[in-house]
C-alpha cells in the first residue's frame, strides 16, 4: 500500500496530522465573479503553512480539481518548500463548476482522463494525483451530469486502488451518492462523505458509517454555515456511538477572506479553537489522533487490484 503525494508515492506511516480536505491553489472567480475565491501561492499562504507545521501537522488533501483553477506545479512547490505532503485530486466539482468537457465526452473519456491524471500525471505534467475528489452533488439532488461524473469517478477508482472523496453540498445526498457509488461496485471503505458537518441527520450518518465508509467534519471554523459548537457536540455523538474509525476532519478553506491575513481563521483554526472544544467534551488524545492521524492514513492508502 502506499499513499501518492505530488513529490511521489509514500508510505502510509509517513502521514501524520492531515487536513483531510482542502484548497491551496485553486480559483472559482469565473463562475462566482469576485475576487475572493481565489487562492495562490503568496505570502499569506507561506505564513499559514508555517503555523500549521508548528501544530504537527505534514499532509495536506487539496481537493481542487479540473475547472477549479487547479495548479499541480505551484502544489509541488509548496510541498517542497514547506515540507508537506500534499495530496493532489483528479476529478470534477459539481454541475455549475463543469468544463465543457464533462458535457462534450463520454463517461469513459472522463474516466480514462481520471485515470490518467492518477497513473501518469495531472495535464502536462509528471505530478500523479493521489485521490478522486471533490466529486460533487448540487443541493438536494444529483443531475444527470453529475450522475455521469459519479459513474466515472467511481470506474476510475475501480481501476487504480485511488481512494474517493465527495462533496455532499450543505451535507446533503450523501445517502444518494453512497447507492450511485457502491450499484458501480466501489467499496464504501474506499469512499469518504465530504462536508457532513453542515448535515444535522444524525441517522443518515450513522447508515453511511454503517455501511464502512468515511464521513468528513470538514467545514470547520464556517460559523455562517453552522457554530463550531453545534459541530463539536454532534461529532461527539457519533464517536460516543463508536465510530472513531470513521471521521477525519478538516476546514476547507475557499476564500482569501478565510485567510489569517485578512482577518479570517485559516487553516490552524482546527488546532487552535476546535480540538480544544473536542477537549472540554472529553474526546481522548487517542480518539484525536484517530481522527487526525490513523483514519488519514488508511484511507488515502491505494490498495492493490485484484
Amino acid at each position: 500500500m502506499h499513499v501518492q503525494t505530488v513529490r511521489g508515492s509514500i508510505p502510509p506511516d509517513e502521514v501524520k496530522s492531515t487536513l483531510i480536505h482542502e484548497h491551496l491553489v485553486f480559483d472559482l472567480t469565473p463562475v462566482r465573479g469576485d475576487q475572493d475565491s481565489k487562492l495562490c501561492h503568496d505570502e499569506s499562504l507561506n505564513k499559514e503553512l508555517d503555523l500549521l507545521s508548528g501544530h504537527g501537522c505534514n499532509t495536506i488533501v487539496e481537493v481542487s480539481n479540473r475547472g477549479m483553477g487547479q495548479n499541480a506545479e505551484a502544489l509541488r512547490n509548496i510541498a517542497i518548500e514547506h515540507n508537506l505532503h500534499i495530496i493532489a485530486a483528479t476529478g470534477y466539482y459539481k454541475q455549475e463548476y463543469y468544463p465543457a468537457e464533462v458535457f462534450e465526452q463520454t463517461e469513459q473519456e472522463l474516466q480514462q482522463r481520471m485515470m490518467q491524471d492518477i497513473q501518469a500525471g495531472i495535464g502536462e505534467t509528471d505530478i500523479c494525483a493521489g485521490i478522486i475528489a471533490e466529486i460533487g452533488s448540487s443541493l438536494n439532488k444529483i443531475t444527470d451530469a453529475e450522475k455521469k461524473v459519479f459513474r466515472a469517478a467511481a470506474h476510475a477508482q475501480l481501476q487504480t486502488g485511488a481512494p474517493l472523496s465527495t462533496h455532499c453540498e450543505l451535507g446533503t445526498m450523501g445517502s444518494e451518492q453512497l447507492e450511485l457509488l457502491t450499484t458501480c461496485g466501489v467499496s464504501p471503505k474506499s469512499i469518504s462523505f465530504g462536508h457532513q458537518d453542515l448535515n444535522p441527520d444524525i441517522k443518515e450518518q450513522c447508515e453511511l458509517l454503517e455501511s464502512g465508509a468515511y464521513l468528513q467534519f470538514d467545514t470547520i471554523g464556517k460559523v455562517s454555515y453552522r457554530t463550531d459548537e453545534e459541530r463539536a457536540k454532534q461529532l461527539y455523538t457519533l464517536l460516543d456511538r463508536g465510530y472513531e474509525d470513521q471521521l477525519m476532519l478538516s476546514c476547507d478553506l475557499t476564500r482569501q477572506s478565510h485567510l489569517l491575513a485578512a482577518g479570517g481563521h485559516g487553516y490552524v483554526h482546527l488546532f487552535t479553537a476546535f480540538l480544544p472544544m473536542l477537549r472540554a467534551l472529553g474526546v481522548s488524545e487517542s480518539i484525536i489522533y484517530k481522527m487526525l492521524t490513523l483514519n488519514p492514513r488508511r484511507f488515502l492508502a491505494f490498495h492493490p487490484i485484484v
